[in-house]
């Protein structure tokens, strides 16, 4: 089979292509904006050249992206650029029969891709949106928790990440710098008593235990796309989602808001123009490659996820939760950011096979089967771990 990555030159993409190579046995064309920095992405992360086909490709140039899809004629679309350009690349898969999956649609765009449900259906292909560490990892945890309760009250969910160096620098995030600035400056928006609703920025602010090294945390809402999509498919009253930023990142990321680091505005800097967003993203773009070229040789820095899913088993009140657990792998050059990379992959790679075949538009609680994903993340050495708690009473 033939995936075709688009931002394969990002931290995420280049780590995708890598996964579909290497643990999926996938023919890749990958491609970015630059065939430049897609070439240097792919000889850092050591990928067979024989197994990927690079070149440049902008996702928002859609009549470029229909020659390649009517020329190469891929089985898939892993989109892992930017969520803004979901819809449009969306649009041109579905109409030459190529199955699709992303990062996320960052709540707004993930609802607008859902409602594209009935013209996939049509055409016998399938979208399994929402594919990162999350959403995507929470998502089918948090699919696997519903599954073992009679009844679903409440998913609540956590991310944070950090490293274990003597030194606590403030570092560059392990998805979109464009995507954090969006969380640091949209409302989030939760489920809550089976409805959707707004929360202020940063609030609900609540101390969660995570796995070792974090241990206790802050954690707070942040806008995500788990809760436009998860209430109603598992029938939960409540579904919550909270970031738990280390204190220097946090600091950070208020820090280029606070600067306007937000804006599209071009601003005149020197003889040239730039907008502050743009600019920012070219930094973050240039880090990247950069860590690249100086491979860790050991593990080091860490994502983590917790799932909680409260509800009923047999009358009496039950919980089920999931740690998710990843480190940066040194012997295959990856970053703990692979955790987002890996869930595309994977599915990507279960549509071309058949595995994932049902026509329509669906996040990944509704279509990834949850302990066979758990399994292929384990082989990548991401670890899930499930604890199922139920009170039992003897009267």
């Amino acid at each position: 089979m033939k995936a075709l990555v688009l931002g394969a030159s990002g931290q995420i993409g280049a780590l995708c292509v890598q996964d579909l190579v290497e643990m999926c046995k996938v023919d890749v064309i990958a491609s970015s904006r630059s065939l430049e920095r897609t070439k240097k992405a792919i000889k850092d992360l050591k990928v067979d050249p024989n197994k990927v086909t690079t070149m440049e490709l902008d996702a928002k140039d859609l009549k470029k992206l229909d020659q390649v899809m009517k020329k190469e004629k891929p089985d898939c679309v892993a989109n892992c650029a930017w969520y803004q350009t979901n819809l449009g690349v969306m649009e041109v898969a579905v109409k030459n029969g190529v199955h699709y999956t992303d990062l996320g649609g960052f709540f707004d765009t993930c609802l607008k891709q859902i409602e594209q449900n009935k013209k996939w259906i049509d055409a016998g292909v399938n979208a399994t949106v929402g594919l990162g560490s999350t959403p995507g990892m929470t998502n089918v945890a948090g699919g696997a928790g519903a599954k073992k309760l009679d009844k679903v009250d409440t998913i609540d969910l956590y991310c944070s990440w950090g490293n274990t160096l003597p030194v606590k620098e403030a570092g560059w995030p392990g998805y979109s710098i464009r995507t954090v600035i969006d969380e640091f400056t949209q409302n989030p928006i939760m489920w809550i008593g089976s409805k959707h609703q707004k929360q202020p920025i940063l609030s609900g602010e609540k101390e969660v235990i995570m796995p070792d090294p974090i241990g206790k945390v802050k954690s707070y809402y942040i806008k995500h796309s788990e809760p436009a999509t998860m209430g109603k498919n598992l029938r939960a009253k409540n579904v919550t989602f909270r970031i738990g930023f280390p204190e220097t990142d946090l600091n950070t990321f208020k820090t280029l808001v606070q600067l306007g680091f937000a804006s599209a505005k071009a601003l005149k800097a020197g003889t040239g123009e730039v907008s502050p967003i743009d600019y920012l993203t070219a930094m973050y773009q240039n880090a990247i490659l950069a860590g690249r070229e100086t491979p860790p040789d050991e593990p080091f820095e860490y994502d983590m996820f917790r799932i909680d899913c409260f509800g009923e088993k047999s009358g009496t009140p039950s919980t089920v939760t999931y740690f998710i657990e990843t480190w940066n792998d040194p012997k295959r050059n990856a970053s703990s950011a692979r955790d987002t990379a890996v869930p595309p992959a994977i599915v990507s790679w279960w549509q071309g096979v058949k595995k994932i075949k049902e026509p329509g538009v669906y996040p990944a609680e509704v279509t990834v089967d949850p302990y066979p994903f758990f399994k292929e993340l384990g082989r990548r050495g991401i670890k899930v771990t499930e604890h199922f708690d139920v009170v039992t009473k003897f009267f």
